[in-house]
């Protein structure tokens, strides 16, 4: 069992995630809000961030970013609502409940509401778990890369923040597009759910867990994008999304090509001392404490690292920091 990347508890199925006005509100804002960026042009600047995210060892550190057509953007972050169509969701007392229910918790606060919207594509052969939380360090302060080293090196457990997530898929066709995951941890086998979805998906700790978005779309309309950059952005038309870059169209997808994902998180407390230690901030983590342990803990395995002169964003720095907690799961995919 590897430690810190096994799931508090199994993911729970849940159904009619969103009621049908809370859906049509959110739709409403993808199609209307937009235009939404490419999901990786959000998080990283070269591959070894990328490498680093996914857990393997990066062997072409300064490598090229693969654009692929999956775009993100946001409902909520940080508990601020971004749009009022986004308020009920955020706040729904059945999805705070359900979150509190998976870790036996008492209290849980929305954190993050975000969603992807992706075009027809190839998985890529990774899996990776979502960007942890640590009092002074989370998702919205802190880069992907940096989070998922920390998770994987063990040293960070005493100030992490629990928290779950609320996964609603919906893609209406059943043509691959399912959802990969490893509720026992990266060693042991993979569980697999199969498409369609629709407002329904999984009460999960993707934090802890190791998973992936399965290959979708139409087999001859998968990994089609050329001419893509780190500018390219997907925005409804009548019928369906165009995916644009400066004044071109690389692609149009129908209403049926795409899925799309809504991701719900919040974090949990077991009571009110946990929770007043991270609101008060009186144990927080700050970057240069983190670097400076991740750095001796490298050092220690014998590993050469240089002091970096621009840490965040340094491919060969990233590399050494992130290869000596390489994992990945060990287990055959169980489709594609």
């Amino acid at each position: 069992m590897v430690v810190g990347l096994v799931p508090s508890m199994p993911p729970v199925m849940m159904s009619d995630i969103f009621t049908d006005e809370q859906n049509e509100n959110l739709f409403w804002i993808l199609r209307n809000r937009g235009p939404w960026k490419l999901l990786v042009a959000q998080y990283f600047k070269n591959a070894a961030q990328l490498n680093a995210t996914t857990g393997g060892k990066s062997a072409d550190a300064g490598g090229a970013l693969d654009l692929r057509p999956t775009f993100r953007g946001f409902f909520a972050r940080n508990g601020v609502v971004y749009e009022e169509g986004a308020h009920d969701s955020f706040y729904s007392k059945k999805l705070l409940d359900s979150v509190k229910s998976l870790h036996g918790a008492e209290y849980a606060v929305p954190f993050l509401f975000q969603f992807n919207i992706a075009g027809p594509a190839t998985a890529d052969g990774s899996a990776h778990f979502d960007g942890r939380s640590w009092r002074g360090m989370d998702p919205m302060n802190t880069p992907p890369w940096l989070m998922s080293v920390m998770a994987r090196s063990g040293l960070f457990e005493r100030w992490e923040v629990q928290a779950g997530q609320v996964i609603s898929y919906y893609y209406r066709s059943s043509i691959d597009g399912g959802f990969t995951y490893w509720p026992d941890g990266p060693d042991e086998a993979a569980s697999h759910i199969a498409a369609p979805f629709w407002n329904n998906g999984l009460v999960t700790d993707n934090q802890h867990m190791f998973h992936r978005g399965e290959s979708s779309g139409p087999l001859h309309r998968r990994n089609n994008l050329s001419g893509a950059t780190m500018e390219t952005v997907i925005e409804a038309e009548s019928g369906g999304w165009a995916v644009r870059d400066a004044d071109k169209t690389l692609d149009v997808y129908t209403e049926d090509e795409i899925r799309v994902l809504f991701h719900y998180d919040a974090h949990v407390f077991r009571g009110m001392d946990e929770l007043r230690v991270y609101f008060d901030h009186k144990d927080d983590l700050k970057i240069d404490q983190v670097l400076e342990m991740l750095i001796a803990d490298v050092r220690s395995r014998g590993v050469k690292i240089d002091d970096p002169s621009d840490p965040m964003n340094d491919p060969e720095f990233i590399s050494a920091l992130s290869n000596p907690y390489a994992i990945q799961p060990s287990t055959k995919w169980p489709v594609d």
